[in-house]
């Protein structure tokens, strides 16, 4: 396959929302690994009983998997977008239509980045392209 311009934009645009998806991602989970630490701690000093610092770490721990979890089904195929786009790779098409996808909801450059994402990987011009 051949790099033209729409999967260049299109690889890099990808590569850009992965990185904001893994960055955003990483500042909830220590954020909220924080606050339920502390929040446990507190509630321990202030009551007496140790068992509350153990709910503060649990939640904590129940945060790091949610926001792992979603990083995962966020950043996993967004960043697999772009390097099967980059690199022309098997099934590009495929990841690419699921990324535009994922970022539709990100107003106002992921709607843009999806809705251009998805004219073209849907296009004639992007089938016959991304099946050589």
């Amino acid at each position: 396959m051949q790099q033209t311009p729409h999967t260049k934009i299109l690889s890099i645009g990808f590569a850009v929302f992965a990185a904001i998806f893994g960055i955003t991602f990483l500042l909830l989970m220590l954020t909220s690994l924080g606050v339920f630490v502390a929040m446990g701690f507190t509630m321990a000093s202030e009551t007496g009983d140790s068992t509350h610092a153990g709910i503060g770490i649990l939640g904590g721990l129940f945060a790091i998997v949610f926001y792992g979890v979603l990083a995962v089904l966020f950043v996993f195929p967004t960043g697999l977008a772009s390097w099967k786009l980059f690199k022309g790779r098997r099934h590009a098409r495929l990841w690419g239509i699921i990324a535009a996808v994922l970022i539709l909801p990100v107003l106002p450059f992921g709607t843009a980045l999806g809705v251009y994402g998805l004219w073209f990987l849907l296009s004639t011009q992007g089938k016959q392209l991304l099946q050589q």
